[in-house]
């Protein structure tokens, strides 16, 4: 007998207490003005202008988190902090993605280079010299283990009878390498920075005056620099500094002098961490110290944020989960023997699940679906599929841990973390600790969900039509993934967690948003930077066009006049069609829609409804924005366009999908404004959901208790995901939660 599954309350979530400082950018949207914050307390932060030192602002908390949600103002990370400003010294507001790619492979090579030197300093307990006779053997060393790596990726990414150019790299010289060294780290570790262009406790101290000792210790603070001065150096200027303050001081009121093996004691006996993070950055100080895990507690979300792919049979995952028993025979008989991938991100300080995929081919595309899910609003989706409780996680990670599978190594993937600025590792092959286990999880949630359906929660897979045992396969992910993201939402946190001390993943998070700052999110301009396509197009007097869709800026026309109608890179995002961003010689820009899109619309919407009209020879050729916002309209109305918005299904579009789409359906066809174009709906919940409809048996009160019609058929993607590396089998590991779950 299958005892019924009670949830702890949960508690209600109203906003989160997101973190700034003075690093950072504060972006007013309405008032086009820029902020610097100074100082926060309980209610909020007061912020001054960068532009007028004179006009401060104070802002609460919740009116903070009210703009950036709604997408009024935005948050730019670290944008004065010294590191981004010597970067934007070196190239203005060129980002990574601008240079050419030799380019970005040299700054590359000589990242690992530099991370292989202070791995090595970090298992040899002190810092190699600088000097060509020590270093010399070790940068040939460095230089070879890397050429090797290239030489058989290339090897292994040809074909037999191909010839491959591959970049073969010389070791640098010692002083060479000592000057990448010195720009990687006074940049806090930004590997923009290499593009092309200590010891153990001191004696213990004895009484002195405490003025003289607190003069010391004030001047011994210099060593805390990212200029890395000596300690030698910092002990000389503070007898300058003291023999300057004595002489405006009476002879009774004079201070002692401490000598120098006392004051390098005081410099010993600073904080490591602390000392690491001033001279080195941030970044490197918890490299250095993660291997000490235990000393630094993961409290904050976003802290450490643990990703994985787990490789699952189809079939093996329904039986284990015990779903395979309540499916008909006849379902039973079309499942297809498939594997499928299930990826999943972890928030370690609350146990939060942050982020959940499917893939039927785990590629870089993949990857980059988790992490943007990781950074985006959540509780579309949980209202999608009827649960109570809100899916109401959403933040810029701090640090992601992942593993060396090809789809977190991918280029793609790399490139995407780069450009969001979050900083991420991967364990030496072997040694799989301290990276998710989502078995475990589906075991979990699967045996209590599933006493609660039956086999006419699937049946519209079979309904679809003629087998095919792939697209089949896909469809029924798609009502898998609905079935595992009511259970994450309204099972799983808000089920009791050993490993927050009997609390709630749900209440950790809402208490820990209150507590602790929580990096919010990029904005739409920025998300456009991280995940957009690039592509080219060519500018006419009207703009570029992507997917029908006419966008202009005076940029473009200023290039037209100068280079005529030209090619140009273009970068589109798949979730915001009402804006695209272009590449001049002036940099990158942002060029609107000129057909009154707003900017709600996805291109999976836009597609669609393309789709749609095309299948009616009489509305093929309108071009009003009319005749679209009416297909909008019906898509949402139906439910169809929050299944699109959902993104369940385990075919991820790659850039090369929606440039084929592009040309199978807009081909020479160009959008149009129109005067008479109706309001956009709201993006409603999919009435055709089985988790809503009374698909469900025996349900308890958490999924309520109105029955409504039939489900209906659901959109699917039909196109294969794009081909990567081969992907061999995963193993996912996470052990530490095993008694957790």
């Amino acid at each position: 007998m299958n005892m019924i599954f009670r949830p702890s309350p949960s508690k209600q979530f109203f906003h989160t207490l997101v973190g700034m400082s003075p690093a950072d950018r504060y972006e007013c949207k309405e008032t086009k003005e820029n902020f610097i914050p100074l100082t926060r307390d309980d209610v909020g932060y007061l912020l001054q202008s960068e532009t007028n030192s004179e006009r401060n602002i104070f802002l609460g908390h919740a009116e903070i988190y009210a703009a950036l949600d709604s997408r009024r103002a935005e948050i730019h990370y670290g944008y004065n902090s010294p590191a981004q400003q010597l970067i934007r010294n070196l190239f203005g507001e060129k980002t990574w993605d601008e240079f050419d790619a030799k380019y970005r492979d040299i700054a590359l090579y000589r990242e690992q280079v530099v991370l292989m030197y202070d791995d090595e300093c970090e298992q040899t307990g002190k810092r190699l010299p600088f000097s060509e006779k020590v270093l010399g053997p070790k940068l040939k060393e460095y230089t070879r283990t890397i050429n090797s790596k290239l030489v058989n990726d290339a090897a292994q990414e040809g074909r037999a009878d191909s010839v491959s150019d591959v970049k073969i790299y010389k070791r640098p010289t010692a002083k060479t390498f000592k000057r990448w060294h010195d720009r990687y780290h006074a940049c806090d570790m930004d590997v923009m920075a290499l593009l092309p262009r200590h010891h153990g406790p001191g004696s213990k101290l004895f009484a002195f005056n405490p003025r003289a000792i607190a003069f010391a210790h004030d001047q011994a603070r210099a060593y805390l620099d990212r200029s890395r001065p000596k300690k030698a150096d910092v002990y000389r200027r503070y007898l300058a500094a003291l023999n300057k303050k004595n002489e405006t001081l009476a002879a009774h009121l004079r201070l002692e002098k401490v000598s120098r093996k006392k004051f390098e004691a005081m410099i010993s006996n600073f904080d490591a961490f602390h000392v690491v993070a001033s001279r080195y950055g941030e970044k490197y100080a918890i490299k250095k110290f993660m291997a000490i895990r235990r000393s630094f507690t993961i409290v904050a979300p976003g802290q450490r944020i643990e990703m994985d792919f787990v490789n699952v049979d189809l079939v093996s995952l329904l039986v284990e989960t015990g779903i395979w028993n309540v499916l008909p025979p006849d379902i039973q008989e079309k499942i297809p023997r498939v594997r499928i991938y299930f990826g999943a991100a972890i928030d370690v300080a609350t146990r939060y699940i942050v982020a959940f995929k499917a893939s039927l081919n785990p590629n870089g595309a993949a990857a980059v679906a988790v992490i943007r899910m990781i950074m985006s609003d959540k509780r579309h989706l949980s209202t999608y599929v009827g649960a109570q409780t809100p899916w109401i996680a959403k933040l810029r990670p701090k640090f992601i841990a992942h593993d060396n599978g090809s789809e977190f190594i991918a280029k793609r993937t790399q490139n995407v973390l780069r450009l969001a600025k979050i900083e991420a590792n991967r364990p030496p092959a072997g040694q799989p600790a301290f990276r998710p286990f989502i078995e475990r999880l589906f075991h979990t949630i699967g045996l209590l969900v599933a006493p609660y359906f039956d086999g006419r929660t699937f049946h519209n897979v079979i309904e679809k039509g003629d087998y095919d045992p792939q697209k089949h396969a896909s469809l029924l992910v798609e009502e898998l993934i609905k079935v595992f993201i009511l259970a994450i939402c309204d099972i799983y946190h808000n089920k009791p967690h050993e490993g927050l001390g009997g609390n709630t993943p749900h209440n950790a998070w809402v208490d820990a948003c209150k507590e602790y700052e929580v990096d919010f999110p990029p904005g739409a301009q920025e998300m456009l930077h991280i995940f957009g396509h690039t592509t080219q197009r060519r500018v006419s007097p009207y703009g570029v066009t992507v997917m029908g869709i006419t966008y202009d800026d005076p940029e473009l026309h200023r290039l037209r006049r100068k280079h005529g109608e030209a090619d140009v890179l273009v970068k589109f995002d798949p979730e915001c069609a009402a804006h695209v961003s272009f590449k001049s010689d002036k940099g990158w820009f942002v060029a609107r829609n000129t057909v009154g899109l707003d900017d709600d619309v996805t291109f999976a919407e836009w597609i669609t409804a393309r789709n749609e009209l095309r299948a009616h020879y009489e509305t093929a050729a309108e071009q009003g924005i009319k005749i679209m916002y009416e297909a909008i309209n019906r898509l949402r109305a139906t439910g169809e366009a929050a299944s699109l918005r959902a993104g369940l299904s385990p075919r991820i579009p790659t850039a090369a999908d929606f440039l084929k789409w592009e040309k199978e359906l807009f081909g020479g066809w160009t959008a149009v404004a129109s005067d008479d174009a109706p309001s956009l709906h709201h993006v409603a919940p999919a009435f055709d959901d089985p988790l809503r409809i009374g698909e469900v048996m025996n349900r308890p009160d958490l999924f309520g208790h109105d029955r409504m019609e039939e489900p209906a058929d659901v959109q699917t993607d039909n196109d294969d995901d794009e081909d990567f590396a081969d992907f061999h089998g995963v193993t996912s590991n996470f052990a530490q939660y095993d008694e957790d779950y």
